[in-house]
This record gives structure tokens, sequence and C-alpha cells, in this order.
């Protein structure tokens, strides 16, 4: 399903873009979520183990792809510069001096106050040298 989806989104130069791929992340993020929660059961299937990396997959393979275009957002473009410097998100909030719930809200596209966005555009400067 979400195959498809990242198959007819625009062209990453387009402008609409970031928007469609933020609807798609949106929903790949939700889904890794239900996987992992049943990966850690007890009594996990190879099936299930199989589609968690293949949605973790799809979804950093998007994320990569909207972050290096032209309207990328700030969440794409803090995952990409995490994903880069092999960090998670603890160690970027522990090393940056910020909350990990923090970078988890930018990278899930939400609101961040002025003094936030600054602090985040901060962290990815700093981890592009």
């Amino acid at each position: 399903m979400f195959g498809a989806s990242i198959d007819s989104l625009p062209d990453p130069e387009d402008s609409e873009y970031p928007a469609k791929a933020a609807v798609v992340l949106t929903g790949l993020r939700k889904l890794e979520a239900a996987l992992a929660q049943a990966a850690s059961r007890s009594r996990v299937t190879p099936t299930v183990i199989v589609s968690l990396a293949e949605v973790r997959n799809a979804y950093d393979a998007l994320m990569v792809q909207a972050a290096n275009g032209p309207g990328a957002t700030l969440g794409q473009q803090m995952y990409l510069a995490r994903r880069n410097a092999r960090l998670s998100v603890q160690e970027t909030a522990n090393g940056a001096g910020l909350r990990a719930d923090l970078l988890e809200a930018v990278e899930a596209e939400q609101e961040l106050s002025g003094d936030e966005a600054s602090k985040v555009k901060e962290l990815i400067g700093a981890l592009a040298r």
C-alpha cells in the first residue's frame, strides 16, 4: 500500500512534494510503531520482523529523498543530519542539550516554538560540518 503511495509522489523538485511526502511519512511512522510493538512480543513471527524492516527501509529512503529536495522540512533535514552522523535521537539530544522528545517531534513535523526551531537549526548546521 505504501509502495504505491511512494511511487505516486510527484518529482522531488515539485513544490507539492514535501507536503505529499509528509503524509506518506506520517503513515509509515504509524505503521512502524504498530509493527515495533508487535515485534516486542514474545511470540513474534518472521513475517512481522520482515514487515518492520521493510517499513523502516521505506521510511528511511523517503526521508532521505525528501530531505535532499529543495522544499525539505526542518524535520526531514534533522533526520538526514542525524542519520548521516550515525546518531540515535537520544544520542543527538544528549549531545545538543535538547530533549529527545523534542527531536522526535521535529522529525514527526510537529510545531516548534521559535526558540526550539532555532536550536534545531543550529544542531543541523553543527552536524553537517
